[in-house]
């Protein structure tokens, strides 16, 4: 379901999200999953969501509680390559303006 990298200096963190819908039979495994991974170095997070096509607020929340943790080190989080429909919930909600949406 997910795939973590982190960098060699322990301050970038890449996931890789190996689903179709980030919802909310996958936010709390999610959720557990970074708790495990996480380094307190961490400042910035990558999320790709290629293979992500759907997304509900149990996801969004996922994705809010990765930003605060980010943003705590004054770090960011970045969501690679989201599909039109992540795009407009995210920018429904103007968390794009909180998020950057990158294509890679």
């Amino acid at each position: 379901m997910f795939e973590f990298e982190l960098s060699d200096d322990k301050h970038h963190l890449l996931i890789r999200v190996e689903s179709k819908k980030f919802d909310i039979t996958l936010a709390p495994e999610f959720r557990r999953s970074v708790e495990q991974a996480w380094d307190p170095a961490i400042e910035a997070v990558a999320i790709d969501f290629t293979s992500v096509d759907f997304i509900d607020s149990s996801g969004v929340g996922a994705l809010v509680s990765v930003h605060k943790r980010a943003a705590r080190k004054g770090g960011v989080l970045e969501i690679h390559n989201p599909g039109p429909a992540v795009t407009s919930i995210i920018e429904l909600l103007r968390l794009h303006r909180v998020f950057k949406l990158v294509e890679t």
